[in-house]
């Protein structure tokens, strides 16, 4: 298993090969896969980027497990009912090409960050 985060202006890679017990699990607004990307749709105050989150892929079945924790609060108090997108590259991520994948995150608008 691998925990991934992306450093949205540092274009940075992070990868590790341990479970970090930090974050919380997302409920995410919504998720759109595309060719070179995953868009996140998520809750937020005005204080939520790419950097509110780390996505641990794990490898070792098929398909692949792909989880999204927060690990930065949104105390924010913009009103965003809609929330926002955020942009994370698959080839980064490990999801490059044609893969197959389960989101194991619940989809919603219950996040505690709006």
């Amino acid at each position: 298993m691998k925990i991934i985060k992306i450093a949205a202006l540092a274009g940075a890679l992070i990868t590790s090969s341990f479970v970090a017990a930090e974050g919380t699990k997302e409920v995410l607004m919504g998720v759109d896969i595309l060719p070179n990307s995953i868009e996140l749709h998520v809750a937020s105050g005005g204080c939520t980027n790419a950097d509110s989150f780390i996505i641990n892929v794990d490898k070792s079945a098929s398909p692949y497990s792909v989880t999204i924790l927060r690990i930065q609060p949104d105390f924010c108090e913009a009103h965003i009912p809609d929330g926002i997108k955020v942009s994370f590259d698959r080839t980064l991520l490990g999801l490059g090409g044609k893969v197959e994948f389960i989101l194991t995150n619940k989809i919603g608008n219950t996040s505690n960050h709006q």
